[in-house]
C-alpha cells in the first residue's frame, strides 16, 4: 500500500485512513522494538546503575522509562524508600568525590600541589588545624594554574603531610592573587641571585 502525504493538511491523500493506521502501527512497532532494546540493555546493568537512571528518568526517553520501571519492579528496588535511601547516598557520593582534589605530587618541579592557608582554626584540644588552601598545576615549581580551593584538616605535627580534604569551596582568587605574588616574588628574587652570583665570584 503507497501513502501519499500532503504537505499543506499533514494528511495521507489516495488511500485515507488505511494509511494513517499503517503509520501508526509503524510507530507502535518501534516504540516496542525500543522498549526491547532498553529492557535488554537494562538487565545486564547493577542495580546501583539502574537507581541512578530512575534519579534522572526525567531525561529518559518514554521508551527508557517504561523499560527502567519493568526492570526496577523486577528486580523490587522501585519503592519510594530504596530510592529515598539511594538519593541521600548519592547526594554523599558526589559530595566526597568533589572534596577530592585528586593526587598532589611533583615530578621534577612538574605536577600538582597545594599552596595557602585561609581562614586558618587551630583546635588546642585535639591538635588538629583546619584551614583553606587551593591546589594548583605547578610548572617548575611554580604554582601556574588553581584547579580548586578546600576545606582541608591535619595534625599538627613535625614532619607530618597527611591532610585530610573535608569539602570543596569557591575558587578562593584572593588566595590565588597572594600565591601568585609571593611565587612571582621569590622567582623575581632567584633571577636577581643568578644574575649577582657572577659578580661575586669573579670579582678582580
Amino acid at each position: 500500500m503507497r501513502c501519499y502525504l500532503s504537505s499543506s493538511v499533514g494528511v495521507s491523500r489516495g488511500q485515507g485512513e488505511p494509511c494513517r493506521l499503517s503509520r501508526l502501527l509503524e510507530g507502535a512497532n518501534i516504540r516496542e522494538m525500543g522498549v526491547h532494546d532498553f529492557a535488554k540493555e537494562y538487565q545486564s546493568k547493577a542495580d546501583e546503575e539502574l537507581l541512578r537512571l530512575e534519579l534522572v528518568s526525567g531525561q529518559l526517553t518514554p521508551e527508557a522509562n517504561d523499560a527502567l520501571k519493568v526492570e526496577l519492579s523486577r528486580r523490587l528496588i522501585n519503592g519510594t524508600d530504596r530510592l529515598s535511601a539511594f538519593r541521600e547516598q548519592e547526594a554523599q557520593r558526589q559530595t566526597e568525590e568533589a572534596a577530592n582534589p585528586g593526587r598532589l605530587f611533583s615530578v621534577y618541579g612538574i605536577g600538582r600541589n597545594r599552596f595557602g592557608k585561609a581562614r586558618y582554626v587551630y583546635n588546642s584540644e585535639t591538635g588538629m588545624e583546619r584551614f583553606a588552601t587551593t591546589v594548583f598545576v605547578v610548572l617548575f615549581w611554580f604554582p601556574l594554574i588553581p584547579t580548586g580551593t578546600y576545606l582541608a584538616e591535619k595534625k599538627r605535627e613535625f614532619l607530618s603531610n597527611e591532610i585530610t580534604f573535608l569539602e570543596k569551596l569557591p575558587l578562593d582568587w584572593e588566595q590565588v592573587l597572594k600565591v601568585w605574588v609571593v611565587a612571582a616574588g621569590s622567582l623575581l628574587d632567584l633571577i636577581w641571585v643568578f644574575k649577582l652570583l657572577p659578580r661575586l665570584l669573579y670579582r678582580p
